[in-house]
């Protein structure tokens, strides 16, 4: 885990109207969640977190605890390929940073994606080449040309992978994807 600096700097990139409903998928400790919070000024935020040590630690983390009182905030243990809570067509902006690489089928995670996702609302990934070194048995999307072959099959259009970012370990690229409208 290192200091959250890439994840934070991708949250930079996104483009959200205010009041937007922005999805996390896997905040972790919830470095680009605190930005995402601060910067973004969203209506709604949902943070999918399958891992219990890492929702337990952001349910009962100070800073959060206003937002999720207030219900700007909620945190969820779902698997992402079932976000059945979270309404047809209502998400402006769905963010994962190092995430990608566990879809399994990452064909229905983008399905379910696409479904809440408004017309005209974005999926932004953020990955790591340094992830392609590592076991493919769990690192299973690590083709960064296939996931946005993926995306693409998905229904996504302006599917592209950006310019990476930052550098050393905090390096990353964007992979990003829209919704038709």
């Amino acid at each position: 885990m290192g200091k959250g600096d890439d994840s934070t700097d991708a949250v930079s990139l996104i483009s959200a109207p205010e009041n937007s409903v922005i999805v996390e998928l896997g905040p972790g400790a919830g470095y680009s969640l605190r930005q995402i919070l601060a910067s973004l000024k969203p209506s709604r935020v949902y943070a999918i977190e399958i891992s219990d040590a890492f929702r337990n630690a952001l349910t009962s983390d100070k800073e959060f605890a206003a937002s999720i009182e207030s219900g700007l905030l909620s945190v969820h243990a779902n698997d992402a390929k079932c976000l059945n809570f979270i309404p047809s067509n209502s998400v402006d902006v769905i963010f994962g940073f190092n995430l990608i690489y566990f879809l399994d089928p990452l064909s229905e995670y983008l399905k379910e994606m696409k479904r809440i996702l408004k017309p005209g609302g974005t999926v932004n990934f953020g990955v790591k080449d340094i992830a392609k070194t590592f076991d493919n048995t769990v690192y299973i999307n690590t083709d960064w040309t296939a996931c946005l072959d993926q995306m693409k099959s998905a229904g996504l259009v302006e599917v592209e992978q950006a310019e990476s970012r930052l550098e050393g370990t905090s390096e990353y690229i964007p992979l990003v994807g829209k919704k038709p409208k």
